[in-house]
């Protein structure tokens, strides 16, 4: 899968290069297909607030929003050169005002890389609604980003 990252914000500095190079190698594990996209747009976070309240009628900023475009895959022709699986969209400062929760061993690179595992998760149908889904995608989650860890020693 191919991961485009649009950065729409300048308030926090952020690794593009590593969060590039760590999100396909989590996206890979969800689609192979190298047709296939993923979207993570880093946003301002009025612009967050905006979608929040448009999409899921919450006005405040929220960390991560994530939108699945999977069940149009079967709309798009067979002669088509790529299409989007979903887009994640972030907001940083929020993102960093959330490692203040995490142990100290926590930074906003290994943050932001739980989110988009968040995101992606969503984007595949996981949710977290229901007890034991939490649990479920919870675990996932948690492999994942320790996963992640190890492979690029975060």
């Amino acid at each position: 899968m191919k991961v485009i990252l649009i950065n729409n914000q300048s308030k926090i500095k952020l690794d593009l290069d590593l969060i590039r190079e760590v999100a396909a190698y989590i996206s890979d594990k969800f689609d192979k297909d190298l047709k296939s996209e993923l979207n993570i747009v880093f946003s301002e976070g009025k612009e967050i607030r905006k979608l929040n309240k448009k999409y899921r009628k919450i006005d405040r900023e929220t960390d991560v929003l994530s939108f699945s475009y999977i069940s149009d895959k079967d709309k798009i022709g067979p002669g088509a050169s790529s299409y989007t699986v979903g887009e994640v969209i972030i907001c940083p400062e929020v993102a960093q005002s959330n490692i203040l929760k995490q142990d100290e061993n926590w930074n906003l690179n290994l943050e932001i890389i739980l989110l988009i595992i968040h995101g992606i998760l969503h984007i595949y149908n996981y949710d977290h609604e229901e007890e034991k889904n939490r649990i479920d995608m919870e675990s996932i989650q948690d492999s994942l980003v320790s996963d992640a860890r190890r492979t690029f020693k975060l």
